[in-house]
């Protein structure tokens, strides 16, 4: 958390917020949070004015004025604030951008996995992190699934790591690989190498299915994803498989269990031993 889906409604969110408004000042409190140079990252932003945001995968893109953009990827925890007020006693806020509209822009992180960087626009495709991320279920109209099938059939994990790998589909998490892979009828267990071309298309096509309706619908909240101004997800309520105990199609006792570490729900009639 947060995935595709609920990055998608903090860009969304913030967007109507904070186009067209001059970044004035930044505080930076958490040094280690930017990866590119200091004094380039303030210089790159401090008088610029904000034109676009975007998003590819889970990292959100500031399109600034004079060809520069900034970087947000939220990793586990990250949140943005939008706020008049400026309150520095809250100790998990570590980077605020000050606009020119009075309000701050406020990232906040309890456990400070979040990064940001500086790009220059004609470069941003062609460096990282951008490069690092593949295909986007809802951005790209196109893909080629032989490059995709070939990414997963090199991969010598379980289906359900290989999916979590954002070189291969960008924005599925932990929540959504359950939820495609349930829908796709494959068990998360299956080694990558098996995985045959049509399973690797109703991924893909599950994929977009659900992610569609989850923006539809603002994410997923559980635990502590939220937006700007408080903004929530209702998804949850449509969760086939994760967090639930009972199979929605055939009764059975979905299963709980651990994969690489991560929790995995599963149901072994519908998806196969």
């Amino acid at each position: 958390m947060p995935e595709l889906a609920e990055v998608e409604t903090v860009r969304r969110t913030l967007e109507k917020e904070i186009i067209g408004e001059v970044i004035t000042d930044v505080i930076i409190r958490y040094p280690k949070m930017i990866e590119s140079d200091i004094d380039d990252f303030k210089n790159s932003i401090i008088n610029h004015k904000i034109l676009e945001l975007k998003r590819r995968g889970k990292l959100l893109i500031f399109m600034l004025s004079d060809d520069k953009c900034l970087l947000s990827h939220l990793r586990m925890e990250g949140k943005y604030f939008y706020e008049p007020n400026l309150n520095l006693d809250n100790k998990h806020v570590h980077v605020i951008f000050k606009l020119s509209n009075g309000y701050n822009l406020m990232y906040q992180d309890v456990r400070k996995f979040g990064r940001m960087w500086i790009r220059d626009e004609k470069d941003l495709y062609e460096t990282k992190p951008v490069t690092e991320i593949g295909y986007d279920p809802i951005l790209d109209k196109e893909y080629d699934i032989n490059a995709i099938y070939k990414k997963i059939k090199n991969k010598k994990l379980e289906i359900k790591s290989s999916l979590l790998d954002q070189s291969i589909i960008a924005g599925l998490g932990n929540i959504y690989v359950d939820e495609v892979l349930f829908s796709a009828r494959i068990n998360p267990h299956k080694e990558s190498s098996k995985i045959s071309i049509d399973e690797v298309r109703r991924i893909i096509d599950e994929s977009i299915r659900i992610l569609t309706m989850a923006i539809k619908y603002k994410g997923t909240t559980i635990k502590t994803f939220t937006s700007s101004h408080g903004v929530t997800g209702e998804y949850q309520r449509f969760l086939q498989v994760h967090t639930k105990t009972i199979c929605p199609c055939c009764n059975s006792k979905l299963i709980c269990d651990k994969i690489k570490g991560r929790t995995t729900y599963y149901c072994s009639k519908c998806q196969g031993e």
